[in-house]
């Protein structure tokens, strides 16, 4: 047990981070590097009961667009961060780079990160994916409200991504899209795939035994499978999958967000899609499917070299699967990418 337990600590960084960690406790994250002239404007707007709070950043110059962005999985607040030390700043690095091309964005904080917390609800009763999704095109309708811009692009990065898609699905009013680093295939398979290659590297180092890789992995190959039967989780107190989020707690997010099958994404606008080669968390190879499946959109289809997942520029540095501990600076490579497609998408 105590192999399983050193494997444990290298999984957290290197698999999807789940809502089960969320927390009321997070403060959102001020951007100080925001000059006076670019400095948020807090929103809050309300989504099943709850009131979400979030940050409208306002362009520099004449306003070109706008555009709703959307973190990843787990309790993640405005700026793309997470309580504990994770500080990639992902969107709010995005946000910056948006404001200098005459974009308008929001962003905000989501159920249990910054100053949205827990809301009202119950921390043994957590939301859902749709939920999130709802959520979302709440955010979606205040930044249309604002700007006066029908259709607002939406960008999500990693599970945003997902949201992204659902939104579409729904048929929210959105313009120009951007699935930055997304999950391209079903939640649970990702899940699973991130979780066994953690497995491997346990083996290859020496921490884990290949019968006790072997008994994990048919553990969690029976969860998924109760997940998507909707039945009970036939390992609830399991040390190995409570620590990436499967409990019984995050069985309904779960089991939506696994519902959602991006290949058959209704995506068909402008689209801005990611992947990086240093990315541990969604592969190129995963990515390239996604890409195949958009008929009938116009695809900027950007493969990055050296960004981590959380868009950080890694440069010559190996992912390690620590970096959103380190304060990297947004990838060179995608903002390049991202100036590209706003012009091209906003004229």
């Amino acid at each position: 047990m105590m192999q399983t337990r050193r494997v444990l600590a290298g999984m957290s960084a290197a698999v999807l981070v789940l809502v089960g960690g969320a927390s009321a406790n997070a403060a959102p994250i001020n951007v100080p590097w925001s000059p006076d002239d670019r400095q948020d404007t807090e929103v809050q707007f309300e989504s099943g009961g709850t009131t979400f709070y979030g940050s409208f950043r306002s362009p520099i110059g004449a306003t070109r667009g706008a555009a709703l962005l959307l973190p990843g999985s787990g309790p993640t607040d405005r700026n793309g961060n997470q309580a504990g030390g994770i500080t990639p700043n992902t969107l709010a690095y995005i946000a910056d780079a948006l404001a200098d091309t005459g974009i308008a964005t929001l962003r905000f904080d989501k159920t249990g990160s910054g100053r949205t917390g827990l809301g009202g609800f119950d921390p043994a009763d957590l939301p859902g994916f749709v939920d999130q999704v709802d959520a979302a095109e709440a955010a979606l309708t205040v930044l249309q409200e604002r700007t006066g811009i029908d259709g607002p692009a939406v960008l999500g990065h990693s599970e945003g991504a997902l949201t992204t898609m659902s939104l579409i699905e729904r048929g929210a009013s959105t313009g120009p899209v951007g699935l930055l680093e997304p999950p391209a295939i079903r939640y649970l398979d990702l899940l699973s795939a991130q979780v066994n290659a953690s497995f491997d590297r346990g083996i290859e180092s020496g921490q884990l035994t290949a019968e006790e890789a072997d008994g994990n992995r048919a553990r969690l190959s029976e969860t998924v499978a109760a997940l998507r039967g909707g039945q009970a989780l036939p390992y609830p107190e399991d040390p190995v999958l409570t620590s990436i989020g499967l409990s019984a707690v995050n069985a309904k997010f779960l089991a939506e967000a696994d519902a959602v099958n991006p290949v058959a994404s209704a995506v068909r606008s402008d689209v801005l899609l990611t992947c990086s080669a240093k990315d541990l968390n969604i592969s190129c190879a995963q990515t390239d499917g996604l890409f195949e499946t958009l008929d009938g959109a116009d695809v900027d289809y950007v493969r990055l070299a050296n960004a981590s997942h959380t868009l950080g520029e890694l440069g010559p540095l190996p992912a390690t699967g620590l970096d959103i501990y380190v304060p990297l600076p947004l990838s060179s490579e995608f903002r390049g990418a991202l100036d590209a497609w706003t012009d091209r998408v906003f004229g």
